[in-house]
């Protein structure tokens, strides 16, 4: 090790710039993970963050939470059935208007009980079952980017219907869309404007706990929660491709300096002639190569790591990114490991060099 570091100090200009590339590299996967992470995040988060287990959903859905249709005397069946907490869950997407200037936004209903345990952390303002508005509405705190205020009344753009904000929550997304949270009694309102004979249906019935075995009931399943997830629209091929590029990047980004080693193996050839020829055993000068692999690898896993979290804190709050600690170090571990493989080329080539012919110079 001692040696190895050594020569990086004394050939500096030749190893700066192959450190400048690896930084370059491991920045740019360490980033696409954020990226690969913020987009997961801005589909499932409102579903992730739901203090639930399993959902119960109808078979016909396939697996798709947003078109499953359920009676409500299957929430019933489903309490009777089990000794978790349940309740029901409605997810609809629409839009809202400001009415101070008409601006129309994307928003996603999750209708919940009020006091059940679907219902969000609220961050600033009341809950939904806290305040005596008719029809309540928590934000998710992106809304306030758009100037909207504790108190403020927002129109539904299909039906009409106001809705006083009385609450903000944080990270509450669905489908990259904010997520407004209402109760069952403003859902059944807004429903009703648009058809009288309108009668309440649940999309899916949550459960808080793992004591699903006894739950059967004709025409329903009970699937966990990461299976909500990964049916999401979009989630699942969003999240293989982005992450197909990132490992992809991690192994081009490892060969890139086994290449390049390989290359400098080959100009020192006569250096590691004199070495063999002066009694270096080829154990240390696998150490010595090996070495090297792992101080440009571990240096430049360090400064890529720090870039990209400093870029982290820099981006916009509305781009979906979320570097996930493990996944970073899961990265890295996993290119300086490839890293040390691609430098066995590199000491294959050592290994093949004969003293005599190199000192001679019958190259």
């Amino acid at each position: 090790m001692k040696l190895a570091w050594k020569e990086i100090k004394h050939s500096m200009s030749k190893y700066v710039l192959i450190e400048i590339l690896l930084v370059l590299m491991i920045f740019m996967v360490v980033f696409l993970s954020g990226l690969a992470n913020g987009l997961g995040w801005a589909i499932s988060a409102s579903i992730e963050k739901r203090d639930a287990e399993y959902f119960v959903i109808s078979k016909d859905a396939e697996k798709l939470i947003s078109i499953s249709n359920i009676d409500t005397k299957a929430l019933e069946q489903v309490a009777s059935q089990t000794n978790d907490n349940v309740t029901h869950l409605n997810i609809k997407r629409s839009n809202i208007n400001t009415l101070e200037d008409e601006a129309k936004l994307d928003i996603t209903y999750f209708v919940i009980d009020s006091e059940s345990f679907l219902s969000p952390e609220i961050t600033e303002g009341e809950g939904l079952s806290n305040f005596g508005a008719e029809y309540p509405l928590v934000l998710d705190d992106s809304f306030k980017e758009q100037n909207i205020e504790i108190g403020d009344v927002l129109e539904d753009s299909v039906t009409g219907l106001a809705l006083r904000v009385v609450g903000f929550t944080q990270d509450e997304i669905y489908g990259h869309s904010p997520v407004g949270f209402i109760g069952t009694d403003t859902f059944t309102a807004l429903n009703q404007k648009v058809n009288s004979s309108y009668t309440e249906q649940y999309n899916a019935i949550a459960v808080q706990g793992t004591d699903i075995e006894n739950i059967d009931i004709e025409g329903l399943e009970v699937i966990d929660k990461e299976t909500v997830i990964n049916n999401l629209p979009g989630y699942s091929a969003e999240q293989l491709t982005i992450k197909m590029i990132l490992w992809v990047l991690v192994v081009i980004s490892s060969a890139v300096l086994g290449v390049f080693f390989y290359v400098i193996t080959i100009q020192k050839q006569k250096q590691f002639g004199v070495l063999k020829a002066i009694g270096m055993k080829m154990s240390e000068l696998t150490r010595y190569i090996m070495s090297q692999v792992l101080i440009l690898s571990v240096i430049g896993v360090v400064i890529g790591n720090l870039l990209a979290i400093g870029m982290a804190s820099m981006l916009p709050g509305s781009m979906p990114f979320d570097l996930v600690i493990s996944t970073v170090m899961i990265i890295s571990i996993v290119f300086i490991v490839i890293s040390l493989l691609t430098s066995l080329v590199s000491i294959r080539k050592v290994a093949k060099v004969d003293p005599i012919v190199i000192i001679g110079g019958n190259e």
